[in-house]
C-alpha cells in the first residue's frame, strides 16, 4: 500500500520534494516542474504481517500473488533510499532534475515460492491459498475497511496479470546507491517468525 503523504524539505534557495507515487501526486508533480524523486514501491515485505497469523496458525498463505513475480521490498529498503536521495538532493550544488525511482527487491516472488519460503522456516507445510481475488477480497473486507479490501483486489488482480518488478537493472541501481544488498524475503520471514 503506498503513502500519498509529502513533505517538502528545504535546501538553500530551493524546495525538494520527495514523495511516494500515487495515482494524483505524479502529474502534480510533473505539472508543477517540481525537481523531485517520485519514489515508486513495490509490495511491502511488512504487508505479509497482516496475513502472519493465518500464515503461521492455519498453513495457508492466502495472498493471492499468482505467478507472474513479485519484487517484495522490505520497509526499512525504502526508508534507506530515501533518505539517501534526500542526502544527495541536498548535497547537490543545484537543483537536479526530476527522478522516479522504482524500490523493488531483490528477488521475484511467486505464490509458490512464498509458500516453500515459509514451510522451510515454519518447519512445516504452508500451502498457497489460491489466485481467487473475490475470496480474498471478501475476507480482507471482514478485517479491514471495505474501500481497503476492493483497492488490495485490484491490486491482486494486477500482479497476477503483469507482476510487480521494475525494469531490468532496478534492484541493482538500488543496491548501488545503500552500498549494500538489499533485504531478502527469507530473512523477513525468519525474523517476523522470530518477533512473534
Amino acid at each position: 500500500m503506498n503513502s500519498t503523504n509529502a513533505r517538502t524539505f528545504g535546501a538553500g534557495s530551493r524546495r525538494d520534494v520527495c514523495r511516494t507515487q500515487s495515482a494524483t501526486s505524479t502529474p502534480e508533480i510533473e505539472s508543477l516542474d517540481i525537481p523531485a524523486t517520485i519514489l515508486r514501491p513495490a509490495y511491502f515485505m511488512q504487508n505479509e504481517r497482516m496475513v502472519q497469523q493465518v500464515i503461521q496458525g492455519y498453513g495457508v498463505y492466502p495472498v493471492p500473488i499468482g505467478s507472474a513475480g513479485v519484487a517484495m521490498i522490505d520497509a526499512r529498503d525504502i526508508a534507506d533510499v530515501a533518505v539517501a536521495e534526500l542526502l544527495r538532493r541536498d548535497r547537490a550544488p543545484v537543483p537536479l532534475p526530476r527522478a522516479t525511482l522504482e524500490l523493488v527487491g531483490p528477488e521475484r516472488l511467486t505464490g509458490a515460492s512464498v509458500v516453500r519460503i515459509w514451510s522451510a522456516a515454519l518447519g512445516r507445510e504452508v500451502t498457497y491459498g489460491g489466485d481467487d481475488v473475490a475470496a480474498f477480497e471478501g475476507q480482507m473486507a471482514s478485517m479491514a475497511p471495505s474501500w481497503l479490501a476492493y483497492d488490495m483486489r485490484l491490486m491482486m488482480a494486477g500482479i497476477q496479470k503483469f507482476g510487480m518488478h521494475g525494469a531490468d537493472g532496478a534492484a541493482d541501481r538500488l543496491q548501488a546507491m545503500l552500498g549494500r544488498p538489499l533485504r531478502k524475503y527469507t530473512d523477513f520471514v525468519k525474523q517476523a517468525i522470530a518477533a512473534s
